[in-house]
């Protein structure tokens, strides 16, 4: 024959089976069994998230169930068994049941009305008293509360940085829409926005296309413009990586600029060295009779005034 202890172990662990089965739901994993003699006459565990409803705890649902059972409200000689220490509803109704006896496993430093928090149970001014034994398997079924808890805050930060992956991905395309019909209000070009999948190559082939005709009818220059255009709408919601990649990118196509510039003034020096010396030379010739016949009359006028004198000295002597 088992003893007070053991029986009262036994219980328990049908308790903790509802505990689990309610983890299983999604549920917190309480449970709670209602005894009656040697026969459980209740069943409960968590139904909060799926009934909906604020007051489904495991203590309340087991109540009911042993109401049911004996067709009264009164459970009188009944002890309740639960994992975790009763909250203050159901602390409440356990008095209103006049249960004759309470056995509860983990405290619930929270929430718990048995002494954890306050003392609902067998308070003086109260017209009914339950006998309480605290901390049974506490250890067992604290482990079972703090997993649970412990997985669900780790699967809701994992939520939160799919959630927020996503809606920077959302937002990137809508800035990636945007840019495309901004690209010749904001951007010195004739060119049509580039492909929306382009920033997200490698360096070298974003400096490459942003260098090309196709992309930049103005030449690398407005493809720069592009770049740091790009760079500025979206910096906040890039990557560490995909940022240093774009950096990348401006340095070569920097570079590409740096390249491209003396070939481009070279032309417009020849052409203009071809043009400079027939402009004046039509200009001369025109001119230039007009311009030269005075000067050599009066060139050669002083000339022979200044020669007279001479040979007349010469000749004197």
């Amino acid at each position: 024959m088992l003893s007070s202890n053991e029986t009262d172990e036994a219980h328990l662990r049908e308790a903790i089976a509802e505990a689990n089965d309610a983890e299983a739901n999604g549920e917190v994993p309480v449970g709670a069994i209602v005894v009656h003699g040697d026969k459980i006459i209740g069943r409960g565990q968590n139904r909060v998230l799926r009934d909906s409803d604020p007051t489904a705890h495991a203590e309340i649902v087991a109540l009911r169930q042993a109401g049911l059972h004996l067709r009264n409200y009164r459970l009188a000689d009944c002890t309740l068994y639960v994992t975790l220490e009763p909250c203050a509803m159901c602390a409440g109704a356990i008095l209103h049941a006049r249960l004759s006896r309470l056995v509860y496993a983990a405290p619930d430093p929270k929430a718990g009305a048995c002494g954890s928090v306050l003392s609902v149970m067998n308070h003086p001014q109260l017209n009914h008293t339950v006998e309480v034994t605290p901390n049974l398997l506490a250890e067992e079924c604290s482990t079972l509360l703090t997993t649970f808890f412990r997985k669900r805050r780790q699967e809701n930060s994992q939520a939160r940085i799919l959630q927020n992956e996503a809606a920077n991905r959302d937002t990137v395309k809508e800035m990636l829409m945007a840019t495309k019909k901004k690209w010749s209000a904001e951007v010195d070009t004739d060119s049509t926005h580039p492909d929306e999948g382009l920033f997200k190559k490698s360096a070298s082939a974003i400096a490459k296309a942003l260098a090309t005709k196709k992309v930049s009818p103005k030449g690398p220059a407005s493809g720069m413009q592009m770049l740091n255009f790009y760079i500025n709408r979206a910096g906040k919601n890039l990557s560490q990586e995909r940022h240093a990649e774009l950096e990348k990118a401006k340095t070569l196509l920097s570079e590409i600029i740096a390249k491209t510039k003396p070939e481009s003034e070279k032309p417009a020096a020849k052409s203009a060295a071809k043009k400079a010396p027939k402009k004046p030379a039509k200009k001369a010739t025109k001119k230039a009779p007009a311009k030269k016949s005075p000067a050599k009359s009066s060139a050669k006028k002083p000339l022979g005034n200044r020669s007279l004198p001479c040979q007349v000295v010469s000749q004197a002597k």
